[in-house]
């Protein structure tokens, strides 16, 4: 039986907010991750940066391209990072999962990728490569195998959830490193939650497509007329489907929808978006 998100979140949302800087909220991590920190670093960007209110990491025209640049490098700068070493993707909301070696370093830095593949999932074993996934109400998974030494960071909206990315990272981790799914850490970033994440019908049917039990990931809540949609417990349910420990998947428990203050919201209406980065250092 899969409890659902919305107690769980309650738990995991007290070990995050200890890793979130009150006086400055630049950035957020995972408990589950930091134990491993002498080996990965990761951390997840907020819409706050000092004196920024908006802190946006997509080149997608919000900001311009300089102040975008500038913000990665300011991000880069904080923890050490040559910014010539992220990785970011053309993110297209399927489940497609690429694996980075060294010649993919600085893709996508100071420039677009709409020729590049189009990719919802990163994986690597190589030291030094920082990967990037940008999101804003999507749900935004980093993963890391300490046995393997591997990490991978994946973008699941809707559409990708429904397509089991989280699954298909799992698989490649199996295929291509030889990992198992036990040894597997998993980290599910900010992101829409059950709270508020209002679904219409056609949206309802793939899901019940998709989930042979619905219970816990279609919800009817007083606040909305139409099912609810969560994510979380959907993407918890594919990993631990696939064999992940739920003792090693890790829930933010932030909605970026109630905390829009402090995360980009596609439904408050922003255009900003925030960045879930890992690296094997």
């Amino acid at each position: 039986m899969f409890v659902n998100s919305l107690k769980i979140s309650l738990f995991c949302r007290k070990a995050f907010e200890m890793f979130l800087d009150k006086e400055e909220p630049v950035c957020c991590y995972f408990d589950n991750l930091l134990k491993f920190s002498d080996e990965v670093l990761h951390f997840v960007s907020t819409r706050k940066y000092h004196h920024h209110e908006n802190f946006s990491i997509s080149l997608n025209g919000y900001l311009t391209d300089e102040e975008v640049i500038s913000n990665r490098k300011l991000l880069a700068s904080k923890f050490g990072i040559d910014i010539k070493n992220l990785v970011f993707a053309r993110q297209i909301h399927g489940n497609v999962v690429e694996h980075i070696s060294s010649m993919e370093k600085g893709r996508g830095v100071v420039e677009t990728l709409e020729s590049c593949l189009g990719s919802d999932g990163m994986m690597t074993q190589d030291r030094g490569i920082c990967l990037v996934i940008k999101t804003a109400d999507c749900v935004p998974l980093l993963f890391f195998d300490p046995v393997k030494k591997v990490i991978a960071a994946a973008h699941a909206g809707w559409k990708g959830t429904l397509m089991k990315i989280g699954a298909r990272v799992i698989e490649e981790f199996q295929n291509i490193y030889l990992s198992k799914p036990e040894d597997i850490f998993v980290g599910i970033g900010p992101s829409i939650g059950p709270c508020c994440y209002e679904i219409g019908n056609d949206v309802a049917s793939k899901v019940k497509e998709v989930f042979s039990d619905t219970e816990g990931i279609l919800l009817k809540t007083s606040h909305f007329s139409r099912y609810v949609f969560d994510l979380w417990e959907a993407n918890r349910r594919i990993l631990i489907e696939k064999g992940v420990q739920p003792q090693n998947i890790e829930l933010s428990g932030f909605c970026t929808r109630c905390h829009s203050h402090l995360f980009f919201s596609a439904r408050a209406g922003d255009k900003g978006r925030m960045g879930s980065f890992i690296m094997l250092r």
